[in-house]
């Protein structure tokens, strides 16, 4: 009686010894793989952050503040720079999407970009802006063709550059192609839009 409870008791003992022995094994293998998992997660929320770090600079990068030099912006020199039709403080000697509308940057010349500026009650530096008198020439001459100072779709003020629409002996103005396209669809519509004299937008934006 006494021998069959002692190898019972024995048996128990190195059972007990085999499952301590199998789980000091695997602890460290759970430890190891734990700490891989931990690792790759750290390291792909580092590139996140680090991608959010890059977009937000190249972002407010472009979002201008202050005394705006359109001079400095311009880099290739070529009197033509990249704004917003809608937020006009954000400017680019590049194509782009504009951070705060999401609306592509549209090339403009330079003296038309300060106008804007200027209307919106922004500040620009105007040193060294008579540096392309031949944009100015061609805009002055481009103002006096055109009947009407802001676009009878969306009452910004009419871009130069813009393509033309002639209507009933009137040459028209707009901010954009897009505004052109809906002219064309209801002119009637949108002429109601502008004063007699086509200086101001008395329809609703």
């Amino acid at each position: 009686m006494f021998r069959k409870r002692s190898f019972t008791l024995l048996f128990l003992l190195i059972l007990s010894a085999s499952v301590l022995k199998i789980s000091a094994q695997e602890k460290p293998m759970q430890m190891k793989d734990s700490a891989k998992t931990h690792m790759k997660m750290h390291k792909m929320k580092g590139m996140k952050e680090k991608n959010i770090e890059v977009a937000s600079l190249s972002d407010s990068n472009i979002v201008r503040k202050g005394i705006i030099d359109l001079m400095a912006i311009d880099k290739n020199k070529d009197g033509k720079i990249f704004q917003c039709p809608m937020e006009v403080n954000v400017i680019s000697d590049s194509k782009g999407e504009c951070p705060e509308c999401r609306m592509n940057l549209k090339e403009i010349s330079i003296q038309d970009a300060k106008t804007k500026l200027l209307k919106r009650g922004f500040k620009v530096n105007e040193s060294g802006m008579n540096q392309h008198p031949k944009s100015d020439n061609k805009n002055n001459q481009a103002s006096l063709t055109t009947w009407n100072k802001v676009c009878p779709v969306s009452g910004e003020e009419v871009d130069q550059e813009t393509p033309t629409v002639e209507y009933k002996g009137k040459v028209i103005g707009f901010c954009c192609s897009s505004c052109v396209s809906k002219f064309n669809k209801e002119p009637e519509k949108y002429l109601k839009n502008l004063s007699d004299d086509g200086a101001k937008f008395i329809g609703k934006k």
